[in-house]
């Protein structure tokens, strides 16, 4: 039997190759070994590329160093965020602070002032006040009513005006306390006591008067004389001299027909006299002065 060389062909791998599953031949280089040195250490199969489009580079997977720097990385962002939120709070109660300062200010306070050239507003209309005598309300339905043309400033529509054929019915009212006013009855009797006489110089019936005569003491001035009375108890009192005031109106209208200042020039001592606080008689105006003061009103 012929031997074989040994140096023509290698002796057999004593370890078994083991089976592709897929059948497929290996073509891996195999790493031989020869007695005189030990096996080579087997690497690790390399990482294998990861799925996705080509050209995309993976990202590498965080080593210990960088998780580091991402805790620290946050971290920062967090007390970044509490130093602006505290900065903001602190800016915002300065600003408070500002705007209560200012708000106090008398200045701050004060309305703004309207620009110059700005249209007026419009207002609410206002009735004009009605000037001069005034209608009455009611008639007149007694000769008291008739005061208030002399202290009211009141007519009454419905009563004759002065017009027509004379005589003109009149009233002389006669005010020498203030807040008291009373019909005089008896200045007319010099010119007669007939029914006729007595209806136009100081009727009784308001609807038939057309003047109104309102004679109101103004002032008083030094004693003229005396007066001795004895009832109800003896008593002295003086008598001052007075001036007065004349008006006379229209019942109907309340046009003033005629305005005068006169003297008390009746300096008598009267038989009966109504007596104020003051303890003093005026003197008044004469029965015949009050007649020549009415009669062209009355007789034209």
């Amino acid at each position: 039997m012929t031997g074989a060389d040994p140096a023509a062909s290698p002796p057999p791998d004593p370890t078994p190759a083991s089976p592709d599953p897929t059948g497929a031949p290996d073509t891996s280089p195999e790493l031989a070994s020869t007695p005189d040195q030990a096996p080579a250490m087997q690497l690790p199969p390399p990482p294998a590329d990861p799925t996705g489009p080509p050209g995309w580079v993976a990202a590498q997977p965080p080593t210990s160093s960088n998780r580091t720097a991402i805790v620290a990385a946050v971290v920062g962002g967090v007390v970044v965020v509490l130093l602006v939120l505290c900065l903001g709070l602190v800016s915002g109660f300065f600003l408070l602070r500002d705007s209560e300062t200012t708000a106090s200010d008398p200045e701050a306070t004060a309305p703004a002032r309207p620009p110059t050239n700005a249209s007026p507003s419009p207002s609410l209309s206002e009735e004009p006040v009605v000037q001069g005598p005034q209608a009455s309300a009611y008639p007149a339905e007694k000769i008291e009513d008739l005061n208030r043309v002399c202290d009211e400033d009141v007519y009454y529509p419905e009563l004759p005006k002065r017009a027509g054929k004379a005589p003109h019915p009149v009233v002389l009212l006669l005010s020498d306390t203030p807040g008291l006013r009373r019909k005089n009855d008896t200045y007319y009797y010099d010119l007669g006591l007939s029914k006729k006489v007595e209806q136009t110089w100081s009727s009784e019936d308001p609807k038939v008067v057309q003047i109104v005569a309102c004679l109101d003491r103004v002032s008083s001035g030094s004693t003229i004389r005396t007066c001795k009375f004895d009832d109800p108890k003896p008593q002295s009192l003086p008598l001052v001299r007075t001036s007065w005031r004349l008006r006379v109106y229209e019942t109907a209208t309340g046009r003033k027909l005629l305005e005068k200042k006169m003297t008390g020039d009746d300096q008598k001592c009267p038989y009966v006299v109504l007596v104020g606080a003051d303890k003093k008689i005026y003197a008044e105006v004469s029965d015949r002065a009050a007649i020549a003061a009415l009669r062209n009103l009355v007789t034209k």
